[in-house]
């Protein structure tokens, strides 16, 4: 009776310890960890989110010049066209960059947007007179070889520069790459001379782009202007600094002191590898008495 009382017993208990160690209604699956939880990716949209442009009169390095904005574009910060610039692997224009313009209506952030950087360089007075320098022969030659001492490529020249002294205004477009190339191949360039420095729109996006930064020129142009005393045409002579650049140094990006230390080393190459020649005929006449002492 007592055996028969204890196997009551344990059949009691384990009738209550079974419904806990059950996995619960319905067939038992696989013994497979669940997968984590991760965050849904963001979709290209919201990783190429349109930044907030500015409209209206901007006044840029210090109020030396200014930009009023119309409402069929867009002003940017000096970050996003830092941002624009190194993503299309495009030299950042010399002095400070103060921002970025765009048509209204388009993502500067979106790949294949053609947008300007807006830049400042305080250079002081530039002379119209230099301008006579574009129309050299090797004019081109020499923004090629400036352009591989600055480690940037130069396909050639998409727009020839040009000088508008009244203006004054010098405009070019560049080839970055070869055409037919994928991505920013092109560079547009448009250049106000000030008082003390001058003013930059630089133009960055593919070649079949350019019709559409021609057409933009002339709103930049109505856009940009001088503060009172900051003007070409304000110029003092007897106090104002005269700059070390001519016209065809804002293409080239160099100085005349650059210009003339390029000439003197490549002068002082040349001339070392003429007297070298000198030697030539000694060295070789040597060499035919060698090989014959040598048999």
């Amino acid at each position: 009776r007592i055996n028969l009382l204890h196997a009551l017993l344990g059949a009691f208990a384990l009738a209550l310890v079974a419904p806990a160690l059950a996995d619960g209604p319905g067939s038992a699956g696989p013994d497979v960890a669940a997968p984590p939880v991760r965050a849904a990716p963001l979709t290209p949209a919201a990783q190429q989110a349109a930044p907030e442009g500015r409209t209206g009169v901007i006044a840029l390095a210090d109020g030396a010049f200014s930009l009023n904005v119309p409402a069929g574009y867009r002003f940017y910060s000096a970050e996003e066209a830092y941002a624009y610039l190194q993503r299309n692997n495009a030299a950042t224009p010399s002095g400070s960059v103060f921002g970025l313009l765009a048509k209204s209506g388009v993502n500067v952030r979106a790949p294949g947007t053609w947008a300007t950087a807006v830049s400042y360089d305080a250079v002081g007075y530039v002379q119209p007179e230099t301008a006579s320098g574009l129309a050299d022969a090797n004019f081109e030659a020499d923004v090629r070889t400036a352009r591989a001492s600055q480690s940037r490529p130069f396909e050639g020249f998409a727009m020839d520069a040009a000088f508008d002294a009244a203006a004054p205004e010098l405009m070019w477009a560049e080839r970055s790459a070869a055409p037919g190339s994928q991505g920013s191949d092109l560079r547009y360039e448009q250049k106000a001379l000030g008082r003390n420095g001058v003013a930059a729109l630089t133009s960055v996006g593919s070649a079949d782009q350019m019709p559409e930064m021609q057409a933009a020129a002339a709103d930049y142009k109505a856009m940009l202007s001088f503060a009172e005393g900051q003007r070409h045409a304000d110029f003092v002579a007897a106090s104002d600094q005269v700059s070390a650049y001519t016209v065809p140094g804002l293409v080239t990006g160099l100085s005349a002191a650059e210009v003339a230390a390029a000439a003197e080393a490549q002068g002082e190459k040349q001339q070392g590898m003429g007297g070298l020649s000198g030697w030539f005929p000694w060295i070789a006449l040597g060499v035919v008495v060698l090989a014959g002492l040598g048999s």
